[in-house]
């Protein structure tokens, strides 16, 4: 007799029948809905292609001012520059005797400043000093006024005091010593004034002479004034004559500046020696703060789907998408002509940008002409489903034959 442990040796291996049913429904719902998904969902269809910020009035041309040989470039492609920063040095030597006409002009020109700045000094040092001997020979005559005045007070005094004097040695009241000693006062005071007023005379002669001295003197700068103005004024116009000749030349050369601050787009020129002519281009600077717009390289197959209007997805290098996010704009224009610089042909478009600034760090940073990156046209959205048939497409028009014409069509044989 079998044990009742016999029985629960093996199990049921028949699942229930609610798990057989239930993973049939999950498996016909699953594939209903990638059906539907397949048919309904619509996945955007892009056209991409690298993108360069340039302004909306284009960029400005660095030209020659003259022929020569390109002795330096101090820029690269890219390159940051302010405004009159030096771009190209071009040395030219039908500049040189120009050049070196007008140094010697600024020297000219410098020497006379120079002697014009210290025929003031001295000048202004002269009378400075004529005018303090002025005032001090003025204040020695009104001392000497002030003593003539005194003296002559004094010496009518000693007069009338002589006179009595003597009257009284005649009536024989005052001695003859007292009436002498008053009388020698007397004539020392008349002395003294006769003195004062021969000093008073020479100061006076002194400070006339001083004053014809000082109108000669003015005399003389007027004139070494006028002729040195004239000098300079006559160095200046040749040196600004000159200087149209010679924009911006230093002793190593011609320097071509930039036109204003932005970013050096394009070098047309990347080394020395290179012999540039009259009026060509050098560079293209992009001017910073002017508005700016994307200049899309479509590729030749992509063109048919790219119209005006369309939404673009642009991605900058210098802000990369994953931390950054995407910045949009919309295609305003499709170029008609292509540039075959490439093995492929490529078509531009240019793109008005959304967004002037993208903030770093709470910071809004300003685009620069010159950045770059990659954009995508959203040229509209294709199902699931087209994707899954167009290798079935695909070779059904690889397997398509050429409709015959009439001439390569076989005679009717059925006659």
């Amino acid at each position: 007799m079998p044990s009742p442990s016999d029985d629960t040796e093996f199990l049921d291996a028949t699942p229930p029948h609610w798990a057989a049913t239930g993973l049939s429904w999950f498996l016909l719902v699953l594939a209903v809905v990638a059906v539907i998904a397949v048919i309904v969902v619509r996945i955007p269809e892009t056209v991409g292609g690298r993108f360069t910020l340039l302004p909306v009035s284009g960029v400005d041309p660095v030209r020659a001012f003259r022929d020569g040989v390109v002795a330096r470039v101090d820029v690269n492609e890219g390159q940051q520059v302010e405004r009159r920063a030096p771009l190209v040095v071009i040395r030219s030597s039908a500049m040189g005797d120009r050049a070196a006409d007008r140094r010697t002009l600024e020297t000219q020109k410098s020497t006379d400043q120079n002697r014009l700045v210290i025929a003031q000094s001295q000048r202004e040092t002269s009378r400075r000093a004529n005018q303090s001997e002025i005032r001090r020979l003025e204040t020695r005559g009104a001392y000497l006024d002030r003593l003539i005045v005194s003296k002559r007070n004094r010496l009518a005094l000693l007069r009338e005091l002589a006179d009595s004097a003597n009257s009284g040695v005649r009536r024989g009241s005052v001695g003859r010593l007292e009436a002498a000693r008053l009388d020698f006062e007397a004539s020392t005071i008349a002395e003294e004034i006769a003195t004062a007023e021969d000093e008073r005379d020479d100061v006076r002669a002194a400070i006339e002479r001083i004053r014809q001295d000082d109108d000669a003197r003015e005399l003389e700068y007027q004139e070494a004034r006028r002729t040195l103005e004239q000098s300079i004024e006559t160095a200046r116009i040749r040196i600004g004559a000159l200087g149209q000749d010679l924009v911006d030349l230093s002793d190593s050369g011609m320097v071509v500046l930039s036109p204003c601050a932005g970013t050096v787009i394009r070098l047309h020129v990347s080394s020395a020696g290179a012999i540039v002519r009259e009026g060509e281009i050098l560079a293209e600077v992009g001017c910073r703060g002017a508005q700016l717009q994307a200049v899309l390289v479509v590729p030749e197959t992509g063109l048919p789907m790219v119209q005006p209007g369309q939404r673009v997805k642009l991605r900058y290098d210098a802000f990369p998408f994953q931390r950054f996010g995407v910045r949009f704009g919309t295609v305003r224009w499709v170029g008609p002509g292509g540039s075959t610089r490439t093995d492929s042909a490529s078509f531009r478009a240019l793109v008005d940008l959304e967004d002037s600034t993208v903030r770093v760090r709470g910071v809004p940073r300003p685009l620069q002409p010159g950045m770059g990156g990659v954009g995508e046209v959203v040229t509209g959205k294709r199902s699931v489903l087209s994707y899954v048939f167009e290798p079935v497409r695909a070779l059904r028009e690889n397997l398509r034959e050429a409709p015959a014409t009439e001439a390569a069509m076989p005679a009717d044989t059925t006659r």
